[in-house]
């Protein structure tokens, strides 16, 4: 259960923490976001570290219970899951006249669209080896197209993850933004009880992604706000 805590407080400080985001005051952000510059690193690094013991307490942890809630959550970071749930998102909006809900959708899909590509090219590019292949979170092999060596950065992770944060930073609820890194975090744990990810794979997955989603959705904003 240690470890299980530690992985979850690993998955949630590098997943979206919002309610600083939200607020009107430079210091509050500037504040947050010195923290992350250092705070996120040493969180990524430190999950390095317990590879091996996060996947062997992993596939100690099998049961049918779990079995079911893993295939309950894979696919909430899949393509065919989320992208339609976005179309919906934008459709509805459009029928109701909603402005700020339409802008809202699209910040969102431009995140998602800058992370999957980010994720799909620093796959091949950076070659990890899956832990269910060998169990040596230390082989690599760059620029292949095997999907055996495709362990980071997590597609699954990176597709929450982004939609997580774009949410994250469009709203002032904090129980929605909670529930967004609950999101996170359980799909971050899929991929690890699943043995298709190491946890560095995940929270450096989450780390990356968050920024590329961000940057996005800022980078919309001043757009919108220029015409």
């Amino acid at each position: 259960m240690r470890r299980l805590g530690l992985f979850i407080g690993l998955a949630v400080l590098v997943s979206n923490t919002a309610g600083a985001q939200k607020d009107s005051t430079s210091r509050p952000v500037s504040d947050h976001w010195h923290a992350r510059a250092w705070i996120v690193p040493i969180g990524v690094l430190a999950s390095t570290t317990i590879d091996p013991e996060m996947r062997e307490w992993a596939l100690r942890t099998h049961s049918r219970s779990l079995d079911h809630l893993a295939h309950a959550l894979n696919p909430l970071g899949t393509a065919h899951v989320l992208v339609p749930a976005m179309a919906v998102v934008y459709a509805g909006s459009w029928v109701t006249g909603s402005t700020s809900m339409q802008h809202g959708a699209l910040e969102t899909a431009a995140a998602y669209i800058a992370s999957d590509a980010a994720e799909s090219i620093l796959k091949p590019v950076i070659g990890r080896e899956r832990p269910y292949a060998s169990g040596n979170s230390h082989r690599f092999r760059p620029f292949t197209n095997n999907g055996d060596w495709h362990s980071f950065p997590s597609a699954h992770v990176a597709h929450i993850t982004s939609i997580a944060e774009a949410i994250s930073m469009q709203t002032d609820s904090r129980p929605l933004s909670a529930a967004c890194d609950a999101l996170v975090v359980l799909v971050g744990w899929d991929r690890i009880y699943e043995d298709e990810h190491w946890t560095s794979d995940v929270t450096a997955t989450a780390a990356l992604t968050a920024m590329i989603s961000s940057a996005t959705v800022r980078w919309i904003k001043s757009r919108w706000s220029e015409r």
